[in-house]
């Protein structure tokens, strides 16, 4: 029984690092996301700015700063602030937690009692790169494989690497 008991143990533990994982994973999509929403914005009002000059610009020859012109020039001004603010947040979310997913090793007879348990059920065929053994580590006797996973895409990378080989974005 004391068997059940821990592997039930484990599992709870595996199914809230995961939580905690995938939350702080969706945290910095958001932001990641917001990040480019103003990008996006700063360009278009950069854009606008350069057409109202442009009109000012033509329509006396000689530039003059206007009030929309200070208007969008403060616009931008602002929206570079934002921008600034929440590269800083995104920062800090990557930095406050670097420990890398950790994943517990699973020994042949739990899966060959799992398969008993669901009739025989093969497991999947993985693909490639998932068969083989990530980075693994021994905790108090217990032996822990450590997986390095991509904030934007989550698919696996090698623990040195510095961006992602899947959607080759850079994430530290």
């Amino acid at each position: 029984m004391s068997f059940l008991q821990d592997l039930k143990q484990k599992l709870e533990k595996g199914v809230e690092t995961a939580g905690q994982k995938s939350q702080r994973m969706l945290e910095i999509s958001r932001l990641t996301l917001r990040i480019k929403g103003k990008k996006d914005d700063i360009e278009r009002l950069i854009t606008k700015l350069g057409r109202e000059v442009y009109q000012t610009w033509e329509k006396e020859q000689k530039l003059a700063e206007t009030e929309e012109v200070g208007q969008l020039l403060k616009a931008v001004q602002d929206q570079y602030g934002q921008l600034n603010a929440l590269q800083q947040e995104l920062e800090v979310l990557k930095q406050s937690d670097q420990v890398p997913l950790q994943v517990e090793e699973i020994t042949p007879t739990l899966v060959e009692q799992a398969n008993a348990e669901q009739g025989g059920v093969e497991a999947l065929p993985q693909p490639e790169e998932a068969r083989e053994m990530p980075d693994s580590i021994n905790t108090g006797g217990t032996q822990v494989a450590v997986l390095y996973l991509c904030p934007f895409c989550a698919h696996q990378v090698e623990s040195e690497a510095s961006s992602c080989s899947h959607c080759h974005k850079r994430f530290y």
